[in-house]
């Protein structure tokens, strides 16, 4: 008897990112975003999902290649050091094929799911898979038209990946972009070859409990939180040089800072804050110890530069903050206006305005009580109609069935 469509198996193998392989990685946010799509799937029957991680130079100086089998979820982790080192790259082709080969599924659909672009470490594998029968998707998070290369071999890796992505058209069957500007980015390179979907930031609302936080009068500490990388495209410098200002004002808050950076981008940042008595870093945090912190805070901040790269993409922890409830300052780049009302669903200022967040904070400060009634409850009511998990999930669910 021949399955329906909806009992159609779908096979995917999850490549290049680290999701379900227990190792270290560097990825939180990518690896979250694609978890937060393929777990819903794997309740469905008719689903299979496997993770083929291509390790980059950082990564495997600190894990070795490793080949690991969690519950139902093959894994495998794979790279290599040098272009120039052919025993290494060949061992690595050779295992990603195999891997590939192994995990196909007679009479499935068997899918690719390609997490950002093409590049010297996966098109071998994705031109492989792509004759083995595979169908091939492309998840887009970022322009690396606008990433500053620091050296030779960064510089050529990054233009053979633009390369590759502007013949995208030939080797994929569908791409999801997180935001506006890589929908259009893929539409000038796909011409209209192949189908390209919108697919911004997911959030697993399993993750977030109702917020019980909100309080009749104002706390008498109150806690402003930033998470994230400590690069220049997150702007802290701004929101620090607000805070700055802030507590010379108000002397109950208090700045958390979460996330992993590079040393002394972390010391840099943190050198800038004047009054060293107000500022708890948390560093680096486990997701339940970072859901649980998103769970205490007050008010979140999300005040990226005004840089291309930083208005290509769409920040990841935006949703998470939608969908905790929180009282946020963010803003305007990309398609944030697109989701977000000033003043209803969060406090939205101009990018690098140290003079707009500072009138946001001293606003959300002194009305934190009222804010987390109104402005909280809009907040996780939109995270819940355009970035819920399982919307993203039926996605690329009913994508891979429609091939």
């Amino acid at each position: 008897m021949s399955l329906s469509t909806a009992d159609k198996p779908i096979n995917f193998i999850i490549l290049n990112i680290n999701v379900y392989s227990n190792y270290t990685s560097r990825h939180i946010a990518g690896a979250m975003r694609v978890k937060n799509i393929f777990d819903p799937m794997l309740t469905k029957p008719n689903v299979t999902v496997s993770n083929l991680v291509l390790l980059d130079v950082l990564e495997l100086e600190n894990n070795n290649n490793t080949s690991q089998q969690l519950p139902n979820i093959p894994c495998l982790s794979i790279g290599y050091l040098k272009i120039t080192n052919i025993f290494s790259v060949f061992s690595f082709i050779a295992k990603g094929k195999k891997f590939i080969q192994a995990q196909q599924i007679k009479n499935a659909t068997n899918v690719i799911y390609s997490y950002q672009y093409p590049d010297i470490r996966n098109i071998i594998l994705i031109l492989y898979a792509k004759y083995k029968g595979y169908k091939i998707i492309f998840d887009i998070v970022e322009d690396k038209n606008f990433q500053t290369a620091t050296g030779l071999n960064e510089k050529v890796t990054n233009w053979l990946s633009l390369f590759l992505f502007k013949k995208i058209r030939w080797y994929a069957n569908a791409v999801f972009a997180i935001s506006t500007h890589l929908m259009e980015l893929v539409q000038q390179h796909s011409k209209n070859k192949i189908p390209i979907y919108s697919l911004p930031v997911s959030v697993n609302f399993k993750n977030f409990k109702p917020n019980e936080n909100i309080i009749a009068a104002p706390k008498k500490q109150i806690e402003i939180f930033y998470g994230g990388s400590f690069a220049a495209k997150d702007g802290l410098e701004y929101l620090i040089a607000a805070i700055n200002i802030v507590c010379k004002k108000h002397h109950n808050i208090k700045l958390v800072l979460s996330g992993k950076g590079k040393p002394t981008d972390v010391e840099k940042m943190c050198s800038k804050l004047e009054d060293k008595s107000i500022l708890n870093f948390k560093g680096f945090l486990s997701n339940e110890a970072y859901f649980d912190l998103l769970q205490q805070v007050d008010i979140c901040c999300m005040t990226r530069n005004n840089s291309a790269f930083a208005n290509a993409g769409f920040p990841f922890k935006l949703g998470e903050f939608l969908a905790a409830g929180k009282v946020i300052i963010a803003t305007k780049v990309s398609d944030v206006e697109k989701y977000l009302v000033h003043q209803q669903s969060a406090m939205l200022i101009a990018p690098e305005s140290v003079e707009e967040i500072v009138a946001a904070l001293n606003n959300c400060i002194e009305n934190i009580a009222t804010l987390k009634n109104t402005m909280g409850k809009n907040a996780t009511a939109v995270a819940k109609k355009y970035f819920d998990a399982e919307i993203g999930s039926q996605l690329v669910y009913q994508t891979a069935l429609n091939f």
